[in-house]
């Protein structure tokens, strides 16, 4: 019995072993950072500052946000001293990055290793065996994010943030192993070539590294998810080449969006003795799918509409440098909203992503960032194909993957306008890209992304690939809301007659959306939030509608940092579902609505907590403002503080409701029912009711400011969520604009209210944004009393002298006001004065122009006393 007992504890000991036998181990931690440019890392010169900082880590975090135009694009060097584990006898040594960007150069013991990486977005290994020595090593790591003309992304609408912004792993293994160091830092190819309900076949290559002598062995052990061991198979390994195992199971458990089944693969290099040398593990999804330009998407068999969004990676404040559990918790908000479907834009992102993906049953697309422009030249051209192989290679084994994309939007840049060469070279890049993901991987689609219309990429000669997606901003950049289903119809039409069998993906839609603005009257390129439900809305309805729509992708998942953009939040795109912080937008709850198959009810607009209106009437002491209510339910009940407003039924998974908010505290109660199960969403409201008439008793006048030249709320959020009324004419009794007319966009593409200047001095930018321009007067019926009168004011983007005094009930209180001269173009100003009423006279604010013409931006009034 105790010889029994000692084998078993040998075994035991021999497994924890076999487990344990390629040593993995992140190195993020204790690493000294320089921006800028140095000779040798390693000095002893004290006037070099270095900064202690973990890995991931990103030199852009804050430049990125400033009023300062650019962020800093250049070096930046990373070096640490460390011990180096001796794990194993004859060790080799390497470090896997997963990403820097976008030039990276190692340096070990004042040693370089190998050739720069070229490529900010797909990870790769380097051995570092030979340049180690016993005891502390001096590990050096030299980034650079310039501009390279041989490099792409040439341009974007994203930042190219410089650092080493995902871990670097230490991986130790022993002479005989998985190769490590090689083009994609992957050694396993797994592929299910043949899948039916009845059987499916595993196709598995593995690249070894072997000495000449010796027997040795690939051992592919297939496990299903209860870890039950399903197949084991073995073939001998010769040396110098690559090992080809085939293999196939019986009733297979099928990978999909319902139900994303993953078996586990267990590669290993064993010997005759089956002792273990090497060991990997990678996930298995069994199913088979094609796509049907008339029909759509089918996996294993089913017809499936595929939905959902696009994704960058990173966060705000953090720049790209992002954790695992960011990312994994982004997997898991998209799981909830309910989609099937991610377009991993616009380059490989941090493996998690993909892990997730797998296991959530999200179909993805993954893509290079060839963006706008070809990188020049041959040189450049390979580096691109290079990009594409290590995407390729590295993430070949995620059962989520359907597609590959060999760019975005490449034709941003005009390449007619850039010359007969630079087109042969461009076309030439697409030709070479698409053929490298048939080589690669015969198994998958190959995908390209467009945005100009269907025939100038056919006249071109870049419509090369088996899927084309068309990135359209209808009801955005194009044309109002009511023409988003019949130009949606008409694209896709004229994309399938140039290429019948080409089916036709929706790569990008969407619209911004800031979430403190808010709007009962939205328009186009107001970026309220309610603007934002609307477009979706209306896109749904269209993209469920059509079957050739085979697959659409929201732009964005999330808010993200922009250096150039100047919208209403400057440095943020903000088209997200949810804003930079992974706030929820009320778009995102439409989509619950609409994509969840379990019970769901929510109130979109919850998020709004402090709310402000004007009484309906001078005897009401309430006011009635709108509030949408979504649900996959047949109907949805609202109660305002216990009192039932009514039922109403959903259309197309929403609802609206009238609500009489009094003044003080509101609690909104929506109740529906799906599937037997009751459902209930509550919201809670600070309303603050401003009387129709200013100078009633009954309810008096304390405090209101007012985003003038706007029909849009503005939140205050970093200011106690202060809240900003619509703007209106003056009305007898109350308070409004006398005279002028809206700041309106110069670009007619927009005709929008308002313009996308980033005003310096302010957080507040969409304050200033909009204006009413040749504004006569301000009035305030209010009675007598002390009031702090707050005017905001911006010389936008003008370069016409304006000069305009400011009286209050004739008493001058600003002269000669130039506000180009006095503050600078794009700057925010707010003063304050203290005015006394008497005799029932209000307040009027005159605004007389002495040159030019008046402007005011907002303006607020408070009671003293």
């Amino acid at each position: 019995m105790k010889q029994i007992t000692l084998l078993l504890f040998f075994s035991f000991i021999y497994n924890i072993h076999a487990q344990q036998v390629r040593h993995i181990e992140t190195i993020n931690e204790s690493w000294s950072f320089y921006k800028g440019t140095l000779d040798f890392p390693f000095t002893t010169n004290n006037a070099t500052k270095w900064e202690q900082v973990t890995l991931p880590h990103s030199w852009n975090t804050k430049d990125i946000l400033d009023d300062e135009d650019g962020y800093y694009r250049g070096d930046g060097w990373y070096k640490k001293t460390m011990i180096i584990p001796q794990v194993f006898e004859d060790q080799q040594v390497f470090l896997l990055f997963e990403a820097a960007n976008q030039v990276a150069s190692l340096y070990v013991n004042n040693k370089k290793i190998g050739e720069d990486h070229i490529g900010g977005y797909t990870s790769f290994a380097k051995d570092v065996t030979s340049a180690l020595k016993t005891g502390e090593n001096e590990i050096a790591i030299k980034v650079n994010n310039s501009h390279n003309d041989e490099i792409v992304p040439q341009s974007a609408d994203f930042s190219f943030y410089g650092g080493i912004y995902r871990d670097i792993q230490l991986i130790i293994t022993k002479s005989v192993h998985f190769e490590v160091a090689n083009l994609g830092a992957n050694a396993i190819f797994v592929s299910t070539p043949k899948v039916s309900k009845q059987k499916a076949t595993v196709s598995v290559k593995s690249k070894v590294v072997r000495p000449k002598k010796g027997d040795y062995f690939i051992k592919q052990s297939l496990y299903d998810a209860k870890n039950n061991v399903i197949k084991v198979e073995k073939a001998k390994v010769p040396y110098g080449k690559d090992v080809d195992l085939d293999f196939s199971i019986v009733a297979p458990k099928l990978w999909s969006p319902e139900h994303p089944y993953l078996y586990k693969l267990v590669s290993e290099i064993v010997d005759k003795n089956d002792r273990v040398y090497d060991r990997i593990e990678n996930p298995v999804g069994f199913r088979w799918f094609n796509f049907d330009p008339q029909k759509g998407f089918f996996i294993n068999g089913k017809p499936t509409k595929l939905i959902g969004t696009n994704r960058h990676q990173d966060f705000l404040g953090k720049a790209n440098a992002v954790s695992d559990e960011i990312h994994r918790n982004d997997m898991r908000m998209l799981k909830d909203m309910g989609i099937n479907f991610l377009r991993i834009s616009h380059y490989p992102q941090d493996p998690a992503i993909l892990e997730m993906c797998n296991k959530y049953g999200f179909v993805s697309t993954l893509e290079i960032p060839f963006v706008n422009k070809a990188a020049a030249n041959e040189k450049g051209k390979q580096n691109t194909v290079n990009m594409l192989k290590e995407a390729i290679r590295f993430n070949y084994n995620n059962p989520a993957i359907v597609a590959w994309n060999l760019g975005n939007e490449t034709t941003m840049k005009d390449p007619v306008k850039l010359g007969k060469d630079y087109v042969n070279h461009f076309v030439e890049t697409h030709k070479a890209l698409a053929k490298t993901i048939k080589e690669e991987d015969e198994t998958r689609y190959s995908y390209s992304v467009f945005f100009r219309e269907p025939a100038y990429q056919d006249n071109l000669g870049i419509r090369v690939t088996d899927l084309v997606g068309y990135n359209k901003y209808y009801g955005w950049y194009l044309e109002e809301l009511e023409d988003i289903d019949k130009n949606l119809r008409s694209l896709v039409k004229r994309s399938l007659e140039l290429d019948p069998d080409k089916p036709f993906i929706l790569s990008e839609y969407g619209g911004g959306a800031d979430p403190r603005l808010r709007s009962y009257h939205p328009t186009r390129f107001d970026f309220s939030v309610e603007y934002q439900f609307l477009l979706h809305k209306a896109y749904l309805k269209t993209i469920l509608d059509m079957p050739e729509i085979v697959g659409a992708n929201v732009w964005n998942y999330s808010d993200f940092q922009v250096e150039h953009r100047k919208d209403a939040v400057p440095h943020i795109n903000n088209k997200g579902l949810v804003s930079a912080e992974r706030k929820k937008k009320d778009a995102y709850y439409l989509y619950q609505a609409v994509l969840n198959k379990t019970p769901f009810l929510a109130i979109t607009s919850k998020s709004w907590t402090k709310r402000s209106g004007v009484a309906d009437s001078k005897e009401d002491t309430f006011a009635t403002q709108p509030v949408t209510i979504v649900g996959n339910g047949k109907d949805v009940e609202v109660f305002l503080n216990g009192t039932s407003l009514g039922k109403k039924a959903f259309e197309f998974s929403a609802a609206t409701f009238d609500i009489p908010f009094v003044q003080g505290h509101n609690l909104i109660e929506a109740i529906s029912e799906k599937d037997g199960k009751l459902l209930k969403d509550v919201a809670f409201i600070d309303f603050n009711l401003i009387p129709k008439d200013l100078k009633i008793v009954t309810n008096k006048f304390e405090e209101i400011a007012i985003n003038v030249g706007s029909y849009c709320y503005f939140i205050e959020t970093d200011n106690m969520d202060y809240l900003w009324m619509p703007d209106k004419a003056y009305e007898k009794g109350g308070f409004g604009y006398v005279g002028g007319e809206f700041l309106k966009h110069p670009s007619e593409r927009r005709n929008a209210i308002g313009t996308d200047v980033s005003v310096k001095g302010t957080e507040n930018d969409p304050i200033y944004q909009t204006q009413r321009l040749g504004i006569e007067a301000y009035k305030f019926d209010v009675p007598n009393g002390t009031y702090e009168l707050s005017l905001l004011l911006a010389e936008l983007k003008t370069k016409d002298d304006n000069i305009m005094d400011i009286s209050v009930n004739s008493r001058p209180i600003w002269t000669n006001l130039n506000l180009k001269e006095a503050y600078g173009t794009d700057r925010g100003v707010t003063k304050r004065f203290l005015i006394t009423v008497e005799n029932d006279h209000g307040i009027t604010v005159d605004f007389k122009a002495k040159k030019g013409i008046t402007r005011l931006s907002g303006i607020k009034l408070r009671k003293v006393n």
